[in-house]
């Protein structure tokens, strides 16, 4: 009877084996595919970094200065004589006084004056004529640095610098700096209807002003009775400054393009 129960037990034995070893089997390939499935997801990405940049501006224009006419005027209080007071224009001395005069108005500037008599004026421009034919050896032209000495050694002002190679720009710095410029000119090129044909060759004038909204200068021009508050286009003004040369005589028509640009910047 004993022998009649061995092989179903046995049977049962194996089959519990088998089962124990098919489970482990499984629960081992089971934690295999968690761990590489693990391991795949924990690799890096490989995509590069690539630094972020702003959209180019395409069609968009440079950035020019421009003139806002909403600006306001600039405007000094100058004196205004003009260079031959008494309309003396055939004396040689005041044909070629339009440095001078321009000198007188930049002090009576300096020095508050608000009118200069023609007699005045008149005995000035003499006095200055005197001092440049000695101390200079010639007055019928002198030019922005002959002028800054004439500055400090007569009148005895150091706030003035003689400047040359200068800009549009350095026009309307000097005078929104709250300056006066003095600048040398070809004359005939302003084309002043004032002038008497075909106008002069070497010239000099006062800069009182800018209007932004016309883009003209204000000037105090010595060479004509209607010269105070003289609005001259700024192109037209600043094309036709000249450094000219000093001497006795008058300088021989200049040719544009050797036309050097020079300035005097007068402060108080």
């Amino acid at each position: 009877m004993f022998k009649k129960f061995i092989l179903p037990i046995l049977i049962l034995i194996a089959a519990l084996l088998a089962g124990f070893f098919l489970t482990n089997a499984w629960k081992k390939n089971s934690s295999v595919s968690q761990k590489n499935a693990q391991a795949e997801t924990a690799q890096p990405k490989t995509t590069p970094m690539v630094e972020k940049t702003e959209p180019a501006n395409q069609g968009e224009p440079a950035t020019q200065p421009v003139v806002n006419p909403t600006q306001p005027m600039i405007l000094q209080t100058v004196p205004f004589i003009v260079q031959a007071p008494f309309a003396n224009w055939s004396d040689p001395n005041f044909q070629n006084a339009c440095e001078e005069a321009s000198m007188v108005m930049a002090m009576g500037w300096v020095n508050n004056e608000k009118t200069i008599s023609p007699a005045e004026a008149q005995k000035r421009i003499l006095t200055i004529i005197g001092f440049e034919n000695k101390t200079l050896s010639y007055s019928a032209d002198t030019n922005a640095f002959d002028m800054e000495k004439i500055f400090q050694q007569y009148f005895k002002h150091k706030n003035v610098v003689a400047k040359e190679n200068v800009t549009l720009a350095d026009l309307k710095t000097e005078l929104a700096n709250g300056k006066l410029v003095l600048v040398s000119v070809f004359g005939q090129a302003l084309k002043n209807p004032n002038f008497t044909a075909p106008g002069p060759i070497a010239h000099m004038l006062v800069l009182i002003g800018y209007d932004p909204a016309t883009q003209e200068f204000i000037t105090n021009d010595p060479g004509t009775k209607h010269g105070a508050g003289y609005r001259y286009d700024e192109n037209l003004l600043f094309g036709a400054i000249w450094e000219y040369p000093s001497g006795k005589t008058i300088p021989p028509v200049p040719t544009p393009s050797k036309m050097k640009k020079a300035m005097l910047s007068i402060s108080k």
